[in-house]
């Protein structure tokens, strides 16, 4: 009894140790994309090019290709 015990306990505690391995991991991840979004955030955003011709808006897309 007290083997299988010692058996359960060990197993627990291995348990216990790659859990909070996996935490610290994903912890790492989360504070890595929280940068990355940072980042995305501060960057300054491309205007459109100014549209001055004086021809319709339907030159400006392009359409589906079949």
């Amino acid at each position: 009894m007290s083997d299988q015990i010692a058996k359960l306990t060990a197993a627990l505690a291995k348990s216990e140790r790659r859990r909070v391995a996996e935490q610290a991991s994903m912890s790492e991840t989360v504070q890595q994309i929280k940068k990355q979004v940072m980042n995305l955030a501060c960057r300054p955003t491309t205007s459109a090019l100014d549209d001055t011709d004086d021809e319709s808006d339907d030159d400006d897309y392009v359409d589906l290709t079949p």
